[in-house]
């Protein structure tokens, strides 16, 4: 009987890890990360807790957006600037998160990522610590950009080890595929990443393990994947490709599966097509497996958008053995009207599954299926298991956010409220320790009128659930306490709304002392509500108190708070129809 082999599925989908749901944004990731933001999730300090590692794009320099997808997103040339480096949070009790920058050390002259677009995380050295790799195809050119290799160190920290651990240190192609498993049955991670350049051919490039760490790298295969996993797939012990096509790009391009010949090799000439759905989900950015039926083998999902990413859709596959397989059809999530043509990949219906995660979530023997994206449509979506390869589609809770259109003299044009799709309960939720003389600054529910929706704070995973003592003091300016939800802990925070109409700029101040407006006792030294921009020298101080996520939430979404104090109250959003008369 073939031997099991080892792939990175196993570690994203480990049932021994703290199964939550990250926040999309947590405090620095939106000021590091222009867009992307993937994560998984692991124990990578070996505490037993649950840890959080986010890869995400620069913030370019020199923005000129041509051409109709991030390889114009500089003008055509490499995106220049600051590159960050991926983004390490350390899970501790109660699933509270710590942003441990301290622990990622990146010596090259040249640090950070252009635009990280795979997370492989496995134990490449063997030292029984998790390791990552960042396949980095760059943004500003479909050229691709070098990679990124961390590799666990004795002191607890993870050094980027391109330098010592790889044959080719610049390895620079555009990879937008990877996948990382013991394709050789070696007993080591390998890794599997893709080429797309159809000027030179694509290819299939094994990153092969040395049991050390070290990855020397060898052309395995000549397949077009855009999207790619590692998974045994005939059951025959070793790991074969599972790959998905830009299905609008040309009619040769395969969806399927690619067999190992059981040396880590995968020859176009051994494969097995899937169907593919290339008239209006022709786009397949990610691909994951699991035992969807509980009969032994692997079944397939693929995440699939429309073109320019335009609309998002799950497909589902059974895998029947013996190397055929029966396609269960399209689920769609986002849908864009019938006679919308997008012109660019950051059209306002863009949208797509970033990574396909398995749980028993409603505990019936059954995978159910977990779509983690960075959109708030459809970020934290499940699809329920019902057997048989029945599926049914749960959305996260509808919540009102509010447009406002100003003309140049900051006088209010138009509103308008949108539906959106928000982070649902589920959402990590860290434990706040705002303390005022020993004990949490909190005013009793009792005392608050309650929201008829909980307003969601995206970032941080509060909820606003209720508000006291509304004021509007003049035309411009508005104070009231809300009471927030922040995992098993509740507390109040005044907002002092202002709207600054020669600056068509709308502020939101926090305060967490509920005597006053007197900025947070012992901590800010200013007379007033403070905001994220004064913050200075305390804002080590505000993290220290677990506050500050919260804090710049409130700040970042100031409509959302309005809106659902506008559905319970008579103010009309701080008057504005006194501000058109201005």
């Amino acid at each position: 009987m073939a031997g099991v082999a080892k792939s990175g599925i196993s570690i994203e989908n480990n049932p021994s890890i703290e199964f939550f749901k990250p926040p999309m944004r947590p405090y620095p990731i939106d000021q590091l990360y222009w867009f992307g933001r993937l994560w998984q999730m692991a124990d990578f300090n070996k505490d037993g807790y649950s840890d959080v590692l986010y890869i995400g794009t620069m913030n370019p320099k020199n923005i000129d957006q041509t051409g109709e997808d991030t390889g114009g997103s500089c003008g055509g040339e490499a995106c220049k600037g600051d590159k960050p480096l991926p983004s390490l949070y350390l899970g501790g009790p109660k699933k509270r998160l710590t942003y441990s920058p301290e622990l990622l050390i990146d010596r090259r002259k040249e640090p950070g990522m252009s635009l990280g677009r795979q997370i492989l995380v496995a134990d490449y050295n063997n030292d029984k610590v998790l390791d990552f790799y960042v396949a980095d195809h760059g943004v500003g050119t479909h050229n691709g950009f070098r990679d990124s290799y961390f590799l666990s160190q004795p002191n607890g920290t993870w050094l980027e080890s391109s330098k010592t651990h790889l044959s080719h240190s610049n390895f620079v192609v555009f990879d937008h595929g990877g996948a990382t498993g013991d394709i050789d049955n070696d007993g080591d991670m390998d890794i599997v990443i893709t080429e797309l350049n159809w000027k030179v051919g694509t290819k299939f490039w094994c990153l092969m393990n040395d049991g050390t760490g070290f990855l020397r790298k060898r052309n395995c295969g000549g397949i077009f994947a855009f999207g790619l996993e590692l998974a045994d797939m005939d059951g025959d012990g070793d790991l074969d490709a599972l790959v998905g096509a830009h299905e609008h790009e040309r009619s040769i391009d395969f969806t399927g599966i690619v067999w190992n010949d059981g040396n880590g090799n995968f020859p176009n000439y051994n494969t097995t097509p899937l169907p593919q759905h290339k008239k209006k989900w022709g786009t397949i950015p990610e691909v994951s497996v699991s035992d969807l039926d509980n009969d032994g083998d692997l079944d397939i999902v693929y995440s699939r958008a429309g073109k320019l990413y335009a609309g998002t859709a799950i497909q589902i596959i059974e895998n029947l053995g013996n190397k055929e397989f029966k396609d269960h059809g399209i689920y769609p999530l986002v849908e864009v009207p019938t006679d919308y043509v997008p012109i660019h990949e950051g059209n306002e219906w863009n949208d797509y599954i970033e990574s396909v995660l398995f749980r028993d979530l409603d505990n019936d023997g059954s995978m159910d299926i977990y779509l983690s994206s960075g959109s708030q449509k459809t970020n934290g979506m499940v699809l329920l298991n019902h057997g048989n390869f029945n599926f049914s589609l749960v959305k996260p809770p509808l919540t009102y956010e509010l447009y406002i259109e100003l003309d140049n003299n900051g006088v209010i044009i138009s509103k308008q409220y949108l539906n959106n799709i928000v982070e649902t309960e589920d959402s990590i939720r860290f434990e706040s320790n705002v303390k005022k003389n020993g004990k949490t600054a909190f005013e009793g529910l009792d005392k608050f009128t309650k929201f008829d929706v909980i307003v969601p704070l995206i970032s941080s995973g509060a909820f606003l659930v209720g508000f006291k003592d509304l004021k509007v003091l003049n035309n411009n300016k508005l104070n009231v306490r809300t009471h927030i939800k922040y995992g098993n802990i509740d507390f109040s925070v005044g907002i002092c709304f202002e709207y600054y109409p020669q600056f068509t700029f709308m502020a939101a101040r926090t305060s967490f002392n509920k005597n006053d407006w007197g900025g947070l006792t012992n901590i800010m030294s200013s007379p007033h509500c403070i905001g994220e921009w004064e913050l200075d020298n305390n804002e080590q101080k505000l993290q220290e108190l677990g506050v500050y996520s919260v804090m710049a939430d409130i700040q970042k979404y100031p409509f959302r708070i309005l809106k659902a104090l506008d559905d319970n109250s008579t103010i009309d959003l701080i008057k504005t129809r006194s501000l058109e008369n201005q």
